[in-house]
């Protein structure tokens, strides 16, 4: 099965932001398609705080998620240059970033997600 991934970049000049809103699959193999996208926002607008939003995703493997946080994190640009926000549903299952879930544990999905209940991931 293809996973695919669609990046709508939204750039606010007033706030200074740019976001890449992420539809589709996150996985490890298509996890290095978004720091090129990155890159280009930091060049566009060097001091512009760029968010990677994943809240809309489809699917989001643990690992794709990992490894692109890795890579983020590696490629930090000028010092100048504004942060870089992931912001994900609540932390996927056997990821790094929280602890898993007992057994017994049941928990709703949301069926939308708009970044501002409690339990979201910024990283």
């Amino acid at each position: 099965m293809e996973h695919s991934l669609s990046v709508v970049v939204r750039i606010e000049r007033d706030t200074g932001c740019v976001h890449l809103v992420v539809t589709g699959d996150l996985t490890e193999r298509n996890h290095r398609t978004l720091p090129p996208l990155v890159g280009r926002a930091r060049a566009l607008f060097p001091e512009a705080s760029v968010v990677v939003d994943l809240t809309g995703a489809q699917h989001v493997e643990p690992e794709g998620l990992d490894l692109l946080r890795w890579s983020l994190d590696q490629d930090l640009g000028p010092e100048s240059a504004g942060p870089v926000h992931v912001v994900t549903r609540p932390v996927p299952f056997g990821s790094a970033e929280g602890p898993r879930p007992s057994a017994r544990a049941r928990t709703a999905v949301p069926g939308t997600w708009t970044g501002t209940e409690r339990g979201g991931v910024a990283a």
